[in-house]
């Protein structure tokens, strides 16, 4: 139908509308992918994990009297440009062509919350009040000049010093394992800090905890428009050269990783980069060499095309690689339709794996897939959510027992899913299970001084 200038006058104009439309609809997908992984003005301390609830002791019951102080320090490494100011330390948004290393005090509490309460709050699912992370001082020592392949081309300040200092520190400690925390997208520098240390908290405060910031923004276009995905992949080096530094410096037994949503794509480059380093090293001398203990992928954004391209490097470097799924993860669920790309690995889905994805899967021996969504019909619920693996105790029960024990999945609680061997999942009785493994004597979290 031909129609003529004047039917034209009588059209309302729906450009401008659709677009409108358009553009509200993905603010709203683009909230619901990043709000999930934004952080508020303080971080409060995380739910009290199961493991400590049926157990009825707190993390810190055997923390030594000389060490009983709310504050924990955790060392850091980052990428975010320093603001220029002498008289204070604030690490911005901005990329800086630097790595600043340092060490942060974290203080849980006010000054008002003593030990024994600290300790009681720790080791109960009803708190009377919520309590606060916040950062009592930061020292920066010294800057790192990272090549693109994660060699350290030149060290200033007193960099020798932090890493004699940090070696000190896993010599000391009862644990002499080291846990790196790399952050998702729209934190800042302090989140990174606070959940770093309330991870080493509820661990038994007796290892060397590593927040490692990259320089994610606090708005919701910078990470969905693939900005900070380009700052997260340009940091990888960074954090290959922090892992290198650790392992040839000090005697940390393990380095283990946890990582939270979009910061799973930094530490599966990161990782990568260091398997390309070192291309004559057999897996058994790449394990001995970097000494990469388990890797904790916590409802992590890689997409799962990405990840299975770079299995068989991860798995041929590490001691064990934890990939924890919910199906109502909804950041996720938007980051795949809105960023592109292929199903995250922490979703649960039922699109198949080609038959060359499955066999590289079944072929890697060290991972492990903790779905938490299956088994929801026999349990009552589901385990929801973009922070589940923090906030739910079950699931941060089974990232505390990955990291801290030497226990396989069947020993955590754990039942084998429908795809065998590499799926887990929590049954209904898993309380059961959690409370008869703490009841049993020669159960330990913590190790002996």
């Amino acid at each position: 139908m031909n129609r003529g200038p004047n039917n034209h006058s009588h059209q309302p104009d729906r450009g401008p509308t659709r677009l409108r439309f358009l553009a509200g609809s993905i603010l709203a997908l683009v909230s619901i992918l990043l709000n999930a992984c934004s952080n508020p003005d303080l971080v409060p301390l995380m739910p009290t994990p199961l493991v400590y609830q049926l157990s009825e002791k707190s993390p810190l019951e055997n923390i030594p009297e000389e060490e009983r102080w709310n504050l924990r320090k955790v060392y850091y490494a980052t990428t975010r440009e320093r603001e220029p100011n002498l008289r204070r330390i604030v690490y911005t948004n901005e990329e800086s062509n630097e790595v600043s290393i340092g060490m942060a005090l974290v203080s849980f509490g006010g000054y008002d919350l003593s030990w024994a309460d600290l300790s009681s709050a720790s080791a109960t699912a009803e708190r009377r009040e919520e309590i606060s992370l916040h950062i009592s001082g930061i020292m920066e020592i010294g800057r790192l000049q990272v090549a693109p392949q994660g060699e350290v081309l030149e060290a200033r300040g007193a960099t020798e010093w932090l890493i004699r200092d940090m070696g000190d520190s896993i010599d000391d400690a009862r644990d002499k394992d080291v846990l790196i925390y790399v952050h998702g997208a729209k934190v800042d520098f302090f989140n990174a800090c606070a959940f770093a240390a309330q991870l080493d908290h509820f661990m038994g405060r007796d290892m060397t905890s590593i927040a490692f910031s990259w320089p994610t923004r606090q708005n919701l276009a910078a990470y969905a428009l693939g900005n900070d995905l380009s700052r997260g992949m340009r940091s990888a080096p960074a954090l290959a050269s922090l892992i290198r530094m650790i392992a040839d410096n000090t005697e940390a037994r393990r380095i283990h990783i946890v990582t939270w949503s979009a910061g799973g794509r930094v530490v599966t480059e990161a990782l990568t980069q260091l398997y390309d380093l070192f291309p004559e090293d057999s897996p058994e001398k790449l394990r001995e060499r970097l000494r990469v203990g388990r890797v904790y992928y916590a409802a992590s954004d890689v997409p799962r095309d990405t990840f299975i391209e770079a299995l068989p490097k991860i798995n041929a470097m590490v001691q064990e690689v934890i990939v924890t799924a919910s199906s109502e993860d909804e950041a996720l669920k938007g980051a795949a339709i809105f960023m592109g790309g292929s199903t995250r690995i922490g979703q649960v889905t039922s699109e198949p794996l080609t038959s060359e994805q499955r066999e590289v899967v079944l072929a890697a021996d060290r991972l492990q897939y903790v779905d938490v969504s299956s088994g929801r019909e026999e349990r009552g619920f589901d385990i929801v959510g973009h922070r589940y693996w923090l906030n739910h105790p079950w699931a941060s029960t089974d990232m505390i027992l990955t990291i801290r024990t030497d226990l396989d999945p069947g020993e955590r609680g754990l039942v084998p899913g429908e795809n065998q061997p590499i799926q887990w999942i929590m049954p209904p009785d898993y309380p059961d299970r959690i409370r008869a493994l703490v009841s049993d004597p020669a159960y330990m979290i913590r190790k002996e001084p």
